[in-house]
């Protein structure tokens, strides 16, 4: 065990005195690094970039410090700490540069790191459960620039580049702006949408069911033209309105209106969000369906699905089309009280390709504990939640997949 900057790094595996469970704490996967703060908690903003991997300590009233791990350097004065190596090899004690920064002038509950060269970019609540946003000279600790109060800063890709989206809403008008993430400047006002009290934007015909990109695009139906040569109104349109650009960017005729309607009410359910990428249970639980773009795929597991509990479902869509699966088993599921016996509580993580089919990579025994599900590069990451607190987790663990 190695002890620096108030941060413990657990490198091997549990005391030889303690008692061996009876079945195989970890299956399929090797333990690389463990993150267990002495003081606090390993907060819910973690990220990371080609060789750094950032998380942050806080304890919910004082304190927020900001750790960025990565390589070591020649000549380099900073503190070290052990890095999770970028193979799968088994762990080691070898040094890496750490910086740490202090964010509570910033924000005491931190939301997303977006780690940009020599910079960070963290958005975070203040104290007034608003949001707040800031892009952080590491060198040196001091923000290059400040954003917010609002009620959503996200950082976006617009145009091919990363961008940050402002959103506030007053009573029931939203406004949006559009920031340059490099400096801060406004690049776009955007468009304010006026709504009513069932989300209809009346000046336009328009009826919101959801969000994206940080509530710079909403979705829903908009009411057919006027079509003065048949005397009639075309049919009502599924439309796309960019408040960016003040206008509606696709319209798509409903060919289905059984299936538009069964889209729409999950993409509702995930529209506090404003993402078309997640992972959900299907109505009966019986499949997991991964949504990309606001489009389904179920998913197959190679694991019968009534074993595990459906609320424990979570999710991880990559780039590349790959898709993370988190799912704990009930101890108690149907075939295990069929059989008399509670089945063991592990955590089975799935690697799912283009094809849909998941396959089960990982088991991690999570004995009455909650497991939040990460991905970074070739590593999975898992936070382990303190009882009864669903901000953060009391150690934070990365595991290459063997």
């Amino acid at each position: 065990m190695l002890s620096h900057a108030g941060i413990v790094i657990v490198l091997a595996a549990a005391s030889a005195a303690a008692p061996k469970p009876a079945v195989p704490a970890l299956i399929g996967a090797t333990e690389v690094q463990r993150l267990t703060p002495p003081i606090g908690f390993i907060d819910d903003a973690i990220a990371f970039d080609e060789t750094r991997f950032a998380y942050v300590v806080s304890d919910g009233s004082t304190k927020a410090d900001l750790h960025v791990l990565g390589p070591a350097r020649p000549g380099s004065s900073t503190r070290t700490a052990p890095t999770a190596p970028t193979a799968p090899t088994a762990p080691t004690a070898r040094t890496a540069t750490e910086t740490v920064v202090d964010l509570s002038p910033i924000t005491l509950h931190p939301l997303t790191l977006k780690l940009l060269g020599p910079r960070v970019f963290v958005t975070g609540l203040d104290a007034n459960n608003a949001q707040v946003a800031a892009l952080v000279e590491l060198a040196t600790g001091k923000p290059i620039y400040k954003l917010g109060p609002a009620t959503n800063i996200t950082v976006i890709t617009r145009d091919g580049k990363p961008r940050v989206a402002v959103h506030r809403v007053t009573g029931a008008r939203h406004e949006v702006e559009l920031d340059a993430i490099e400096n801060g400047r406004r690049i776009a006002a955007g468009h304010a949408l006026e709504l009513d009290g069932t989300d209809t934007a009346k000046a336009l015909g328009f009826h919101i069911n959801h969000w994206s990109d940080g509530w710079t695009k909403a979705y829903g139906i908009k009411d057919g033209e006027w079509d003065r040569k048949e005397n009639q109104r075309s049919p009502n349109v599924e439309a796309t309105y960019d408040l960016i650009a003040g206008k509606v960017v696709d319209r798509r005729p409903i060919t289905d209106l059984f299936e538009q309607h069964k889209r729409f009410q999950v993409l509702e359910q995930a529209k506090a969000d404003a993402k078309l990428d997640f992972v959900r249970m299907s109505w009966d639980n019986t499949t997991i369906v991964a949504w990309r773009a606001g489009k389904p795929q179920q998913l197959a597991l190679d694991q019968a699905i009534g074993q595990y509990d459906p609320k424990s479902l979570q999710g991880v869509l990559e780039p590349d089309g790959t898709t993370w699966i988190a799912l704990k088993v009930d101890p108690v599921n149907p075939d295990a009280v069929a059989r008399k016996k509670a089945d063991p509580e592990y955590v089975d993580l799935f690697k799912a390709g283009s094809d849909g089919k998941a396959v089960r990579k990982v088991r991690v025994l999570a004995t009455g504990t909650r497991l939040r599900l990460g991905v970074m590069r070739d590593q999975l990451w898992l936070l382990e939640r303190s009882p009864g607190f669903d901000r953060g987790g009391k150690a934070l663990t990365i595991y290459t997949v063997n």
